[in-house]
This record gives structure tokens, C-alpha cells and sequence, in this order.
């Protein structure tokens, strides 16, 4: 019953905003009351698509499908200085709970240097698409990246007690078991999560053609925390450069401790006195000219897991990801996009099902989306995807997806 009421939102959202979608429907920019030191934007979105239940290509860390989705996002600004302001985003997906995914202040200590400090439910660090996605209107697909939004097997509350249980669980990631820790079924983790943010405290600035930012926080960018789970922080940091105009590079790191309290200290005797921690090392780049941008990361992430039982998992399980997109504008409401994408992954030795033979400890990923849009105004865009996905394991090794999404901001 509850799928058939979302169903029905997802065709009367659609029918709302088509509608006579030449004339205003709301507000084009953000709204300024109080005498304009509090200012509320929005964005609303709905995509509809197939049904994704058995691949789970398209799964993200709240168990939703990114290609079929309803998501309403309020943001608000409140600057009762220019030196200091609070900022927050709320959001509801599927029309479920609404949650915090933005709460923040930013200091400014001085007006003339672009200097801040920024503390809370803060903005990613680490590469460039986690603080796009902030504002969806700036993805001109529909899907993720693989690298922000694939969930891969591992578990922060739960780990593998050999080489051998973590290849069973390949391309099982939207539903991961294993002996040691939590003993539920529940999701892996992405690289990089871009529907959750950290918290922690961040300090940016920005000196000419140079941009730097460094965060402390509570999670890892697989695991984002509203709250400590683990006593450890995260390091992350990116530096940004702008040598000419249009062009963008950036080099990003981060380190964290990755598995909770809770199962290192009920393993104490087994994990010992170590911690256990995702490392990641990215780079980004970004250029614009006419009608074209063009986008593009690589992303190499590492978890360390305790060496338990035999057939041992002796190396830290690197992920790498790396994505291309592109966009083109054939008039000032037309425009279409592509974007290319894969995910692989280190290879262990297993005895039971493989032979001994190395493996990839989950199953690579290869992404292709194409797709377009119209502005059917300055904040009303129509889209529409084309989405194929191949992989050597799982249910479903290779599957099409069509996607079709409308989306209103101000």
C-alpha cells in the first residue's frame, strides 16, 4: 500500500508541475524576509524510472532508489552580520521522515579576506560532486556517480572474519552480512556518501587563483556521523586551483577511523590496539568554454580490516573510482549530457569458492548515462535519462534503466 501511495505522488508531482509550466509556478530566486538577513530557497524534485529491487544498481545508503525518487529540500540563511551566518537544509525523500542534511555556522573573522570557519553538519571537503549535489539543479543527469552512490559490502558495525566471507558478499552490498559484530542484514557503504554530510568543524580560504580547505569530523566520507560512533576523527583536506579562467583542478585526502566502538571493543582481544581507518586520495578537475563543461574525478579510497581467520585478509581493500561527464547547451533551455563511469576493487585470495585464485573483493561496476534536458523556465527543468550498468556478479550482472525526472527551485 505504502509503494502504491509514493507511486501515486511521483505522477501527481509530475501532472503539478507540467501543468502550465510556461507560467510562473513559485518563486524564481531565493525568498529575503526579516528585513533580508534570513533567505529560503527550495528545490523539489520527482524521477520516475523501473523498478530497481533485484540489481540494486541504483541503491543509495537510505535504502532508496536514486532513479525513483521524490525529494523535497528547504534551506534557509540567516546573516544577522556579514560576519557571521547559519545555515541548514532539511530534506525528506519519499516523502518519509524529513532529516538535517545541512546545519551549520560560518564565521568570517575579516571582511576584506576571504577567510571562514564553518562548524556543524558542515560541507564536504573531499572532491568536487558531494558539494554540487548540495543543489541538485547542477547535475545534469539523473543518477550518481558511482563513487558517491554505489553501495559496496563493506559494514562500519559489522566485518568479515575471512577472505572467504567477504567474497560471498560480492555485488551484495544493498544487503551485507557478516560473523563478526552486528549480526542484521543492512547496507554497505558507497566511497563517498553524497546523500548524508559530516559534522565536525572546516576552515577554508581562498587566496587568488588558490582555494584550500581542511575538515575535522566525526565520520569517514563512507560513513558521514551526526554523532561520534568510534572516539575518532576524520582529516580531510582539498586544495583547489583556478590557473586560467573556466579551469578547475583539485587534489583532495582524507583519513579516518572506520569501524565503531562497539565491535572493536567487543573484539578487543581479537582486533587489539589498532585503529582501523578509511584512507582516500582524490583528484578533480572541471572546464567550461561556450556551451560545453566538461567534469571529471578519480577516486582511490582504503579500508583496513582486521586479519581474523584463514584465508587472512592481509592488505588494506582498495576501491578506485573514476567518472567523465559532460554537458552541452544547444540553446539557452536545451542542453544534453553523457557521463562515464566505473568502479573497481583490489583483488584478495579466497579458498572455498575461488580457488585460491585472486579476486576482486566485490564485483566491479561499469556506468554509462546519457540523457538531456529543457528549461521549461530559468528553474523548471524537464530531464530524461538512459542508464546501462554491467557487472560479473550478483542477481543481475548487466541492466538498461530509463529515468525520467522534473525539477523545481527557487
Amino acid at each position: 500500500m505504502r509503494k502504491k501511495r509514493i507511486s501515486a505522488s511521483f505522477g501527481v508531482l509530475l501532472l503539478a508541475f507540467a501543468w502550465r509550466a510556461e507560467a510562473q509556478v513559485g518563486p524564481a530566486r531565493p525568498v529575503e524576509l526579516a528585513h533580508g538577513t534570513l533567505s529560503v530557497a527550495g528545490d523539489v524534485s520527482a524521477s520516475v524510472g523501473a523498478r530497481d529491487e533485484i540489481a540494486y544498481f541504483n541503491y543509495t545508503d537510505y535504502e532508496h532508489n536514486a532513479l525513483r525518487m521524490i525529494r523535497v529540500a528547504l534551506s534557509a540563511v540567516w546573516h544577522p552580520s556579514d560576519q557571521f551566518a547559519v545555515l541548514t537544509q532539511v530534506r525528506t525523500e519519499n516523502l518519509e521522515r524529513p532529516v538535517p542534511y545541512a546545519l551549520y555556522v560560518r564565521i568570517r573573522p575579516w571582511k576584506n579576506h576571504a577567510f571562514d570557519v564553518q562548524a556543524g553538519r558542515i560541507p564536504p571537503v573531499f572532491g568536487s560532486f558531494a558539494r554540487r549535489s548540495y543543489g541538485s539543479s547542477d547535475n545534469p543527469l539523473i543518477g550518481y556517480p558511482l563513487a558517491y552512490q554505489y553501495l559496496t559490502s563493506l559494514r562500519p558495525d559489522a566485518i568479515p572474519a575471512s577472505a572467504d566471507d567477504l567474497l560471498l558478499m560480492r555485488a551484495r552490498g544493498w544487503r551485507a552480512t557478516y560473523p563478526v559484530g552486528s549480526s542484521n542484514a543492512a547496507p554497505g557503504v558507497p566511497l563517498i556518501s553524497s546523500y548524508r554530510w559530516d559534522t565536525g568543524v572546516e576552515g577554508h580560504v581562498a587566496v587568488r587563483a588558490l582555494d584550500v580547505a581542511v575538515a575535522v569530523t566525526a565520520g569517514t566520507l563512507s560513513n558521514p556521523r551526526l554523532r561520534d560512533d568510534n572516539d575518532g576523527r576524520q582529516v580531510s583536506a582539498r586544495v583547489g586551483l583556478t590557473p586560467v579562467t573556466g579551469l578547475i583542478v583539485g587534489a583532495s585526502a582524507s583519513r579516518g577511523a572506520f569501524l565503531t566502538r562497539a565491535l572493536v571493543d567487543r573484539y578487543a582481544a581479537l582486533l587489539g590496539d589498532t585503529t582501523y581507518a578509511q584512507k582516500a586520495l582524490g583528484v578533480d578537475g572541471e572546464y567550461s568554454r561556450d556551451y560545453w563543461i566538461v567534469r571529471g574525478e578519480w577516486i582511490q579510497s582504503r579500508w583496513n580490516l582486521p586479519a581474523l581467520g584463514i584465508p587472512l585478509i592481509r592488505s588494506p581493500l582498495r576501491a578506485s573510482s573514476g567518472y567523465v561527464e559532460g554537458r552541452y547547451k544547444f540553446t539557452p533551455r536545451l542542453y544534453a549530457a553523457a557521463r562515464a563511469d566505473a568502479l573497481t576493487f583490489s583483488r584478495i585470495s579466497g579458498h572455498r569458492l575461488f580457488d585460491k585464485a585472486p579476486t576482486p573483493w566485490d564485483a566491479p561496476v561499469r556506468r554509462v548515462e546519457l540523457g538531456g534536458g529543457v528549461y521549461l523556465q530559468r528553474n523548471l527543468t524537464l530531464r530524461a535519462v538512459v542508464q546501462r550498468n554491467w557487472r560479473d556478479a550478483g542477481r543481475v550482472h548487466n541492466k538498461t534503466f530509463v529515468s525520467g525526472q522534473i525539477l523545481y527551485w527557487f
